[in-house]
Order: structure tokens, then sequence, then C-alpha cells
């Protein structure tokens, strides 16, 4: 009993040591302000507990909010707050990682058998590519994959104690999960497997009808958003009803067959030797070769392969980590075919019916790899598992998270970053006072919504964004304005959708002016004006730039030499 209790004192002080481990590299790594895509929206919704994008992530929100409160009222550190709790969400994931690796592991006389293999495979996910990235930033996945672990851990631990509290904790988790992101409810499969093979009687199916109302329990969070709508925040895009929210009404919905569903996407399915979407052998080609090939293998290699680094050539990780998880799959196969099967659906689920469910189009404006994290997890459990069953070498397995780390250091350090915080500040200071700002796509807009209701910059310029209001509404905006107030175009605007809204745009920074005739569109003096007076950078001369503030700066230079004639670069230390 006394060595049972040490190991499990062990596995416990073990755990906590890896949390702030991965915590500490999370939080060393962090972006210490607004980053692109949804991470703008993210902080400016949960700051003022606003309504954000469908289907809503009450419960982050929440949580968000109570990290933010720690700034008392310092509006410039709600960013690296938010940004922190992504940090701590990623470093109690390891943790979880590795106990549900020490349960895996454990032999029948509830010994562990391992667990500096499944210390491996924790570290393993603590730096591939995918959990690091979302881990450093103010986004959802961080947070809802703590919650898909703790999800299998619970079951793994219901199953060898027999305590159906557990039951009861794992259904309050599952609901709160959905509070955070629907990825959560991938992991259902798996702990329903392990919950289902672990039956032995009809008694405890008191226990699972007390389980879903714990399950419905954990949805209240949900409540919030209705109650916020009702305050008509700044941000509201709950639409008709609650109902609508949830089911996503608002975006297209791509359907499981033809996998060539999008018409646009024409020219783009030729790139990958098809064209022809009524063909069955056409649909089976392309999904082959884009969809599962280029939009899930790909990631996956990423993580447990090589890549190439952005920063510094290729990452070269010798395959390790990725023989270790093929041979941690073998392992469990022939030694717990019930666990295997448990991880096998987690990684499916997480992965490959997730792939034929989003059904890609062809392009996605950015990569998508976060989508597929859960599945990565999958895999760091695999690797944790062939570790522990190498034998006396094991040692040398310690390899794979230290290439890891060695290889994705660089790209993944975002603490010296300002070039997403300047770009928006530098559209707003393109403006001159009292302006309406139309702007076009997520990188447009979500940092300047941070910018205005975080950190109060520019609040004179109402900002409008033309995918979320649609063209009518901002041409009849336009119109009732009738320019008595400058309107200005972002780029990706004027180029997006500029030749649809009347005016004739001029280059003022990183804007363009709207004006009622073409009188005055050679004129380079407020362009001048918005250089020398109001745009202002703190990045610092060869500081790391990632592609999306490469090609905004490249935009920019372009568009100033063009209509200045200036041959030098206005930002060579930049680029």
């Amino acid at each position: 009993m006394r060595g049972h209790l040490q190991q499990g004192r062990g596995e416990l002080v073990t755990g906590w040591l890896l949390a702030a481990v991965a915590t500490a590299v999370y939080l060393a790594t962090m972006s210490r302000t607004v980053d692109w895509w949804d991470c703008g929206e993210f902080l400016a919704t949960s700051y003022l507990l606003q309504v954000g994008h469908p289907p809503g992530a009450p419960l982050y929100q929440l949580l968000a909010r109570c990290a933010m409160m720690l700034s008392f009222g310092n509006p410039l550190l709600v960013a690296p707050l938010g940004n922190a709790l992504s940090a701590l969400c990623g470093g109690l994931t390891v943790m979880v990682l590795f106990r549900t690796l020490c349960e895996l592991t454990r032999n029948a006389e509830s010994k562990i058998q391992n667990s500096p293999g499944a210390a491996v495979g924790a570290l393993c996910y603590l730096f591939c590519d995918t959990a690091w990235f979302s881990a450093v930033e103010s986004e959802v996945y961080s947070m809802a994959m703590l919650f898909c672990s703790l999800d299998v851990w619970l079951a793994l631990r219901w199953r060898r104690s027999g305590n159906h509290r557990l039951l009861l904790l794992l259904g309050l988790t599952l609901g709160l999960g959905v509070c955070v992101h629907l990825m959560t409810l991938l992991a259902v499969p798996a702990v329903g497997w392990i919950v289902s093979r672990s039956l032995k009687s009809l008694k405890p199916l008191k226990v699972l009808v007390l389980s879903v109302f714990f399950f419905l329990l954990g949805l209240s969070p949900y409540a919030i958003v209705p109650i916020r709508a009702a305050a008509d925040p700044p941000v509201n895009l709950m639409g008709e009803s609650l109902a609508s929210y949830l089911k996503r009404d608002t975006y297209a919905k791509a359907p499981l067959y033809p996998r060539m569903w999008r018409e646009r996407d024409t020219a783009n399915w030729r790139q990958w030797h098809v064209s022809d979407p009524a063909s069955v052998w056409d649909n089976t080609q392309y999904y082959a070769s884009y969809q599962l090939s280029y939009m899930y293998l790909r990631y996956l290699m990423y993580n447990f392969i090589g890549r190439e680094n952005l920063k510094s050539g290729h990452i070269v990780l010798f395959i390790l980590p990725f023989l270790l998880g093929l041979w941690g799959m073998a392992v469990l196969w022939k030694r717990r075919r019930d666990d295997f099967m448990a991880v096998l659906l987690l990684f499916l689920f997480g992965g490959v019916i997730l792939n034929l469910y989003l059904n890609h189009p062809c392009y996605e404006p950015r990569e998508r790899d976060y989508a597929y994290v859960l599945s990565f997890y999958a895999f760091a459990i695999w690797i944790g598992v062939g570790t522990s069953h190498i034998g006396r070498w094991r040692w040398l397995t310690l390899l794979a998270p230290l290439l890891m780390a060695a290889g994705n250091w660089s790209d993944h350090d975002r603490s010296r970053s300002h070039s997403v915080h300047d770009i928006a500040m530098n559209h707003l200071q393109s403006c001159d006072h009292g302006a309406i700002l139309v702007a076009y796509g997520d990188n447009d807009t979500f940092p300047l919504w941070y910018l205005q209701q975080v950190e109060g910059q520019r609040t004179d310029i109402e900002i409008h964004n033309i995918n979320l209001e649609g063209y009518a509404a901002i041409r009849t905006i336009l119109s009732d304005n009738n320019f008595r107030r400058p309107v200005y175009l972002t780029q990706y605007a004027r180029d997006g959708a500029g030749r649809f809204l009347a005016g004739h745009p001029r280059c003022e920074g990183f804007c363009w002016r709207l004006l009622p005739t073409a009188d005055g569109l050679d004129d380079t003096a407020p362009l001048r004006r918005h250089i020398e007076s109001g745009i202002r950078w703190h990045i610092r001369p060869g500081e790391y730039l990632d592609p999306v503030s490469r090609r905004f700066l490249a935009t920019w230079e372009a568009n100033t030499q063009s209509v200045l004639g200036q041959t030098e670069k206005l930002i060579l230390p930049l680029l």
C-alpha cells in the first residue's frame, strides 16, 4: 500500500512539474499584444462580454474576463492576460495528458509501468507545432483541449476507481467544454467507448441519467448570450435567435458530397488535376490529394516529422516522434485492445472524420491545423505509450521532445512581436478625425475592435465590416453620409469591394480615402502628412514578421512608393 501511495504521490508531483514547465514555456513565448484572425475579436468580446461570431464561446469569455480583471484598469495588460489564460490552459493540458498516459501504462497491480515514458509523450504534445501555436494567443483551442483531455482522463479514472461521482464530473466537463468550442464533442465517441466497455451492471444507469443532467448544467454559460445581446453591445453577432446562432445559420454549410462543392473554386480544382464536380472519380481524387493529404496529413507530418521553419530553414525531427507514435499504436493494439480503440476513436474523430465533415474548399484563407489538434493529442498518447515500451535505451527518446522544442521555438516565440498592433494602429492613424472606415475580413477588422474597445484608441472612427453587414448596408451607410464625414477603405476593402462603392480612392497611408470626384487624386500631401505625423512603429529592425504582416507591409510600401514616386524603401529595416 505504501508503495502505491508513493507512486501516486510521485505521479502527482511529476504532473504538476510538467504543468509548470509547459506553462512557463508558453508564457515565455506568448504574444504580448493582439494577434491576427480571431484573437482581436476574442479580446474585445471577452473584455466587454459582447456576442462574438457563432456559435459563441461564453465560458471562454467569462474566464477570460476574470483574467482581464487582473489588469486593474490598465488596458495594456488586457491582451497579455488573455494570452496568459491560453498558456495556463495549455500547461494544464500537458499535465492531464501525463496523468492519462499513466493510466494507460498502468499494469494490473495498479503500478505505474513507466512514468518517464508518459512524460515524453506529454512533452511531445507541449512542443508540437499546433498545440504551441494556440497556447500563446487569445484563442479558444487551448482551453477546449483542456476540457477534451479532462474528459478522457476522468473516464479512465472512473474505470479504475469505480467512483461514480467522476461520471457526474465528466458530464459537467463535457457540457462546459461545449461552451468553449464545439470541437470538444469530438471526444465523446472515445469517452463513450471507455464508459460503455466498463459498465458491469444496470446500477450505473441512474448515474448516467444524473450525468446527462450535469451535462445540461454545464451548458448554462450560454445563458449570457441572449442576455448580453439584449444589451446591444458594440459587437452583437447573435442574429435573429439563439437557436440560429447555435446552428451557425449565417455560415455556408459544406455538404458531405460532392467534395468539390464551391463553384468559384473551379480554377483551383484544376491545380489538383480534377475539374468535374459531378464525377465520382474526380471527387475521390480531389479528396485524397487535397482534402485528406494536403489539409490533414500534411499537418500531422508538420507536428511529428518536421516542416519548413519560416525563420531558420527547416525543422528536422528525424521522424523520431512519428515512429514512436506508430510503435505506441502497435503496443496498444497488442496489449490493451480496448484502450487502443479509445485512442483510435479520439484520433479519427479529431482528424479524418472531422476532415470528411469539414469538406474544405480549395483553398482556405489560412492554415487549418488548429481544427485537428485533438487528433494530434491522440497521437501524443501513442508516443507516450510507445516510449514506455522501448526498453533500456528509453532515455534516448528524450531526443524527440528536445528536437521539437529546438526546432519550433523560433517560429512560436511571439514575445517580441509588435506587427499586428502596429499595422492595426496605423490603419486608424491613416484616417482623419470622425471618419468612417470600411473594412473587409477578419484581419482587417478584429485588431481594430481590440484597439478601440480595449485600449480606447481612435474611438472617433466608425468601423464597418462588409462581410458582416453586407454590400447593400454599406452602400446605404455611405449614401446617407454623402461624404459629409471622411470615408476610408482598407486595402482589402478597396481590392475586394471598391468597385461596388461609389467614389474615387486616394492612398492616405494604410487606407484609401473615397473622394466624390477624381479631382485631387494626385494630391500627395495627405499621404505625406499621415506618414510624418500619424504612422508610428514599435517594430525593431530585424524583428520577425509573420506572413500576414509581411503582406500588409509589402502592400503599403508598394502603394506609398507608387504615389510618392520614391525609389527608396520606406520600411527597409522591417522587410
